[in-house]
Parts: C-alpha cells; structure tokens; sequence
C-alpha cells in the first residue's frame, strides 16, 4: 500500500493535482471544486458539471500512468450502498446488503428485533468473564462466534452506522474472554441490527434545515466504566444536518467529577472540530467552519472553557485537556448550552431507554 501510494503521488501531480497539506489522502486542484480521494487503492473522484471537462482531462492524464478504466458512479463500495436522486438532492449511504449477511451468518434472521441496541441501564463489567479454563472451554465456540460478529459489527459503525457505537465501544472490550452475558448483549445488538437494516446516512440538500456548516455535540458519562471508574466521552459532527464523524469510548484515565469528565471530552471534540475547519479552509470553504460550533449540556464545563476561575477545580487537569479552552480563545470553536433532552451525544454515552434512545437516533440515522 505504501508503495502504491508512493507511486501513485507523483502521477497525481503531473496531472496537475495537489495534495493536502491537512489529509494526505486528499488531492485537489487549487481553487477549482474538483478532488480525488484515495482509500488504500480505491479512487474517489468528485467535481462539479461545471468542470467536467477538465476533471476528464486530468483523469486521462492519470490513465497513461495507470490501468484504470473509465469512471462510473459510486453505486456499491467497500460494502456500502451508495444511494442518489438528484432531482431530490438526496444522497443515502447504506450497508444493508451486508448487515443482512451478517445476520444470517450469526444464525438470528428469525429472531425478534429489538428496540435499542443495549438494554436501558445494563451494566458491562469484567465481572461477567468467565474466570476458570473450564468455563472458557465450555464457551469456547461461542466466544469465537462473538469474535468475528463483533468485527464486522465494528466495521458498520464505523461506516455508517453511528448508533450502535455506544454498544460497540462497550462490548469491544470483552473480546479476549467474553461472558455468557456479553455474548448475550451482542445478540441483542443483532437483533436491533435486524429491525433496521434500512438504516444508513441520509444527506438532504433540498431546503432549509435548522442548522448549516459544520458543528458538533459531545458528551461525558461520569465514571460509568463498573470496572475502571473511567468515563465514556463521545462527540458527534454534522455537516448540514448529517453525521459525518463520531467517537464513543472511554477516558484514558479518570476523571474526578463531572465537569472534569465533560471538560476532557470539550478537548477531544475541539481537536476533531480543528482538523474540520483546516481542511474546510483549504478546500474553500472556510465558511463551513468559522468557527465550528459545539454544543455540551454542561454548564460548568462549558464555564471552564470560557472563564477559567475555579482554580481548585481544575489544577489537577492533564496540560492536554486543556486544549478546547485555547481554541475558544483563537475563534476555532464555539461552545454553546443546550438541555439534556436535546444532547444527541447522549445517544453514544449511555444505553437509553426506548423513547428517549429514538428521538435521537432520527438525527444520526434514516
């Protein structure tokens, strides 16, 4: 791979393609809405109909160095269906055909779907491991199965599926030495996975929405790990109403209150929120990102990052946590209250009940 790349960088550029500076897997050439991205040894070629002749001249230029054929849409690719209706401005990115596969493979396509992917207040705990060779042997065909399910289900919410993150994350760390239980909450995950299969990204540029540009939610669940006392933080970025990036995992050391677990997790979305707003103002749409807004239900974090008084409360903070407060200060970000009942992040921190779990899910997936 790294030679194909190495090979390919210098075609690319007598094409008359530049690289970035910010994602070196991203090509474009300057001042011109005409790009092309590289995943491994997949091309992902993209212009507007306005360029169409040029960005065939560059790709013919590409053609000479390399066995490429003729472009066509992008309709399935690395397991994604990709869905458009440009009458509408719709596009949709699936992976149905896969997740049905995988629910065939895991033996569950007869089996009734669940509402949420994790049951409402379930705990994952260490506890629930089998402690002795002969339990692991017992179970031995079963925590191979949860295994290679698990991989695959990885890989979905990766892609397009953001909602089962929080069950992924969690589930995730059993994998060495899993448990009856654990086995038993992945099968769950299946069979929320079977009741909405049709679900993927829908991005809509047909009319207003409520809001434009990039922005982000992020959340903290306070020492919810049973076994490390650590916290689960995640964030969420949209582009135009649609998630384009999404974390769901565990501080990488503890955290002393609730603030403090919220404030952490304001520096990890502001690093996400930086590296959207230099590839936004290099491509040519700084506006996009000026500043990216992020929204935190949490008042005293968010005070933290705006006026830093309480000395007490933060003089135990890692140097690195406090990384959001600077780029507030540089007009990189902004950060903004919203209620608890409107924290779409909480979707990726903690298992929801059913009602509260759909009326954010609609904002994640469709």
């Amino acid at each position: 791979t790294r030679l194909f790349n190495k090979k390919t960088h210098g075609i690319f550029l007598k094409a008359g393609l530049t690289r970035s500076s910010h994602d070196f897997c991203l090509y474009q050439v300057p001042g011109k809405p005409i790009y092309l991205v590289i995943w491994v040894d997949d091309f992902f070629y993209f212009f507007d109909a306005a360029h169409s002749k040029e960005a065939a001249a560059i790709w013919k230029c590409i053609c000479e160095h390399l066995d490429l054929g003729a472009w066509e849409e992008i309709g399935d690719c690395l397991a994604c269906d990709v869905h458009r209706d440009r009458s509408k401005k719709i596009l949709r990115i699936t992976q149905t055909k896969a997740i049905r596969a995988l629910i065939i493979k895991a033996g569950l396509e007869k089996s009734n779907p669940a509402d949420t992917p994790v049951a409402a207040g379930f705990v994952f705990t260490k506890k629930d491991c089998p402690q002795d060779d002969l339990l692991r042997a017992a179970i031995a065909s079963q925590q191979k199965w949860y295994r290679s399910i698990l991989a695959s289900c990885i890989y979905f919410s990766s892609w397009t599926r953001p909602d089962i993150s929080f069950a992924i994350s969690k589930l995730s760390k059993f994998m060495q030495n899993p448990g009856a239980v654990h086995i038993s909450a992945l099968k769950r995950l299946i069979r929320y996975l079977q009741g909405t299969t049709e679900l993927g990204l829908h991005y809509d540029f047909s009319g207003p929405i409520p809001r434009s540009g990039i922005y982000g939610y992020y959340d903290a669940s306070f020492a919810d790990d049973a076994d490390t006392r650590r916290s689960t933080m995640a964030y969420i970025f949209f582009f135009e109403g649609c998630a384009i990036s999404w974390k769901s995992k565990l501080h990488t050391y503890i955290t002393t209150s609730t603030n403090h677990s919220e404030y952490c997790a304001s520096a990890k979305a502001a690093r996400e929120a930086k590296m959207f707003k230099q590839l936004a103002t290099e491509i040519g749409y700084a506006d996009f990102a000026s500043p990216v807004a992020l929204f935190s239900d949490s008042q005293g974090a968010i005070a933290m990052n705006y006026n830093p008084v309480k000395r007490d409360a933060s003089k135990h903070i890692d140097l690195a946590d406090h990384y959001a407060r600077e780029q507030v200060d540089l007009g990189t970000i902004s950060i903004t209250h919203v209620p608890t009942t409107k924290m779409i992040a909480d979707i990726l921190t903690k298992a929801l009940a059913r009602l509260l779990f759909n009326s954010f899910v609609c904002f994640l997936v469709r």
